[in-house]
């Protein structure tokens, strides 16, 4: 008995994918064609099915009669809306006296110009089917991060769920291995069309996506995220957008594995896993921002070094600071980090894994080019204006396979306070662990809010 499994990349929507298909005994063929049924499922399901590149006018899940005996084509197609698309493609044995079963996960999305966003209170935040929230660099001209909603004002270059974790013993080859998600490059790939709904004054929206392993050497590998963006058009809530990630392990999964088919058998276990939200927020022109911390409060911010940006119209003299609150730590990581990264410093160029994890993990090294704080919790501060990327990040973790976690943050802005700056002087970030510091006082508005964040999530959480 031979057994024909080809792998492909689809053409239409550029994704790996995988069939759990049988084999053929090898036979003479008789001149008549011998027909047999092939049912065919999809997760998500309702994807039009084309045999031998023919459309079969059917949508899974469905069972296609009369199927002649062989390998087939298959392909599984399923458009939502104008800009998102799920595909996978491969082939198929059909077998004489037998009832095949082909099983396929659908990969794909919307990674440019998609029209999700929420939009309730005064924050609008843009996102798309591949795990990238409040990012205008995936949105065309417009606006990712926007405050005050309708302003058409840009506050978030990019905002994306980061981990980096080490391959435990059941990893086989990759054993020991240490795996990050980077901060633009491929990171996570659509699962679920996403949907967006609406009641009183709270918006919510729900995206699902996975770790694309799509390049084993370059990238996080075996996760499935559940995401959840909650915003709230009431007193007091107008300015914060919430983001909930259910991660779970699913490198055990069938699906996964048929499509990144080098995992092992039983899975791979992550320890020493650290996970975080990334958040690029540009207040204006990039080059000039600073950032810092409020440990008190789980407060990591940015804003303009001078309060004063030609780029923000009416808010030119007086930038709003963007803040990053974590409101739920992912259970049961001991440990925080709060950091500060430069644009020269992503890790989306090269093998840089090993730097992500020591960044996250607070652990920074002489060779990586960012000093690290004496302080624990505190990783990369910095008095120079430049291009920052801030994040909190927790752990470690170990996460085997069936298992989960969660992390609920907060994204947050608010105007300075009125006569605590002078537009055009720089304001340094100072040393965080100083109650003292200028930059508070400025940002006191955006501390208050801050302080507000849990309760709110506990009153507004869907």
């Amino acid at each position: 008995m031979t057994c024909n499994r080809r792998f492909r990349r689809a053409t239409t929507v550029s994704l790996l994918a995988a069939l759990l298909g049988g084999c053929l005994e090898s036979r003479d063929r008789p001149t008549v064609p011998i027909l047999a049924d092939l049912v065919v499922f999809s997760d998500p399901a309702g994807a039009a099915i084309i045999l031998d590149r023919q459309p079969t006018g059917a949508t899974t899940p469905a069972t296609l009669t009369g199927v002649p005996v062989g390998e087939h084509e298959l392909e599984l197609e399923l458009a939502v809306g104008q800009a998102e698309f799920f595909g996978w493609e491969g082939t198929v044995e059909v077998r004489e006296g037998e009832t095949d079963t082909a099983r396929a996960a659908l990969e794909g999305g919307c990674r440019a110009d998609c029209p999700f966003l929420i939009e309730r209170g005064r924050i609008g935040c843009r996102s798309t089917s591949n795990g990238e929230t409040c990012a205008s660099v995936f949105s065309g001209s417009r606006p990712g991060l926007e405050w005050p909603l309708g302003s058409g004002l840009d506050y978030g270059a990019g905002g994306r769920l980061l981990v980096a974790g080490i391959v435990g013993d059941d990893g086989g080859s990759q054993r020991g291995d240490t795996l990050s998600t980077q901060v633009f490059g491929i990171a996570w790939t659509g699962r679920k069309p996403v949907e967006t709904s609406a009641a009183g004054a709270r918006q919510v929206q729900d995206l699902a996506y996975w770790s694309t392993a799509r390049f084993p050497a370059e990238a996080l590998q075996g996760l499935l995220v559940k995401q959840t963006l909650v915003a709230v058009d009431s007193a007091g809530v107008r300015d914060v957008v919430f983001a909930r990630f259910e991660i779970q392990n699913v490198s055990a999964d069938p699906l996964y594995r048929a499509i990144y088919s080098w995992i092992p058998a039983d899975g791979l276990t992550y320890e020493s896993l650290y996970i975080g939200f990334g958040l690029d927020a540009d207040v204006g022109v990039s080059e000039d921002d600073l950032g810092t911390f409020d440990p008190a409060l789980n407060l990591s911010f940015l804003y303009d070094a001078d309060f004063e940006d030609s780029e923000l119209g009416n808010f030119s003299q007086r930038p709003a600071l963007v803040g990053l609150v974590t409101v739920e730590a992912p259970a049961p990581a001991q440990g925080r980090t709060l950091t500060l990264w430069r644009r020269e410093d992503d890790w989306d160029e090269g093998i840089r894994h090993g730097f992500a994890w020591r960044l996250l993990a607070g652990r920074l090294a002489p060779g990586d080019g960012l000093s690290d704080h004496p302080s624990a919790e505190i990783g990369y501060v910095s008095n120079t204006p430049a291009d920052y990327r801030i994040t909190e990040s927790h752990g470690p973790l170990r996460l085997a396979p069936g298992e989960s976690t969660t992390l609920t943050v907060a994204l947050l802005l608010a105007e300075p306070g009125a006569g605590t700056f002078t537009p055009g002087v720089l304001v340094e970030a100072g040393d965080p662990t100083a109650g003292n510091r200028q930059i508070l006082e400025i940002a006191a508005g955006l501390r208050q809010l801050a302080a507000q964040v849990p309760e709110l999530w506990d009153r507004y959480r869907p």
